[in-house]
């Protein structure tokens, strides 16, 4: 059930008729020649689509707004190495004539085993301090509740329902075995670090739409995860000043580079760790769920990466 936006990417429709689909965003763009047009990001089960409307725009651009349900009567389009809706006509739904779930790419993980997962994660620290920290975080209902629910991205990884938490654990599981492979590195700060620098996304994100909340915007998960951990920090008194100090650092620094969002570069042994199990993990998420096509085993542009993806059914298909 409303899954168009794959069977748009698999062709096997091109012409839509009152098709639904949940707006994640919604923008008022120009074109080159100068002329408005609307963009949009639908979302559906299936995924995301891009799509324009081009002409009545009067009439139809104050029909809906972000996070609003509609109907759909287009045409999809390849452009640009990506899919697209054309919109001829669209018209809002009300809330309660849909189940929201519906709409909402989900993980495909279990929550209560990723939750049960992260739990032995936090169990297995060796750090009384650390784990008490982490306990006083997690072990708080209303912060799970939104945590669990979370995508870990708009579009770029783990752009789903429980893609947080998914995310989270994913890091804090690498973290534990690529700490065996370097000397110096105190393991089990790398570990708070992987499940604590991702948890102010519960904030930033809207749930329903994936779109920037108030706070998102204004302030962003980054400073929410580290205004979090500090208060907890604070308020306890649970770690020492030095190790405080480094945690708060890899959290500010697990993006790597200013351009990137990230307020300080890393300057730690399980900084610079860090920001590379966070890469991998947000790099190869999308490149392994790519939907690849049976023709030609391409799949479309991952934008993270942005390349497309080869897939040969058999190897010595390459020569």
């Amino acid at each position: 059930m409303y899954e168009c936006i794959r069977k748009i990417k698999e062709k096997k429709i091109q012409r839509l008729e009152n098709e639904i689909f949940l707006v994640s965003e919604k923008h008022i763009l120009k074109a080159r020649n100068g002329d408005d047009y609307v963009g949009l990001k639908l979302k559906d089960k299936s995924g995301t689509i891009d799509a324009k409307i081009w002409n009545n725009l009067l009439h139809l651009k104050d029909k809906f707004e972000e996070g609003d349900f509609v109907k759909i009567t287009g045409e999809s389009n390849y452009y640009n190495d990506n899919w697209q809706i054309i919109i001829k006509s669209v018209e809002k739904i009300g809330d309660k004539d849909i189940n929201k779930a519906d709409f909402l790419p989900a993980s495909k993980n279990n929550i209560e085993t990723m939750k049960n997962e992260l739990f032995t994660i936090i169990n297995g620290v060796n750090n009384q301090s650390l784990k008490k920290l982490l306990l006083s975080i997690f072990d708080d209902k209303a912060f799970m509740d939104k945590f669990c629910v979370a995508p870990a991205a708009k579009t770029m990884h783990h752009a789903y329902a429980g893609g947080l938490i998914e995310h989270t654990v994913s890091v804090a599981k690498l973290a534990k075995e690529m700490v065996e492979y370097y000397q110096g590195i105190d393991k089990d700060l790398l570990v708070a670090c992987a499940l604590c620098h991702d948890i102010g996304k519960a904030y930033e994100l809207d749930a329903l739409t994936f779109g920037y909340t108030t706070q998102g915007k204004l302030i962003g998960h980054i400073v929410l995860s580290y205004t979090i951990v500090q208060n907890k920090i604070e308020k306890f008194g649970l770690i020492s000043k030095e190790r405080a100090l480094n945690l708060l650092h890899c959290i500010l620094s697990h993006h790597g580079e200013y351009e990137f969002g990230s307020p300080k570069k890393p300057k730690t042994k399980e900084a610079v760790l860090f920001h590379l199990i966070d890469m991998l993990d947000s790099r190869m998420q999308p490149v392994s769920d790519v939907e690849i096509s049976s023709n030609s085993g391409w799949s479309d542009v991952v934008k993270i990466i942005g390349k497309s993806i080869y897939s040969p059914k058999k190897s010595n298909e390459l020569f």
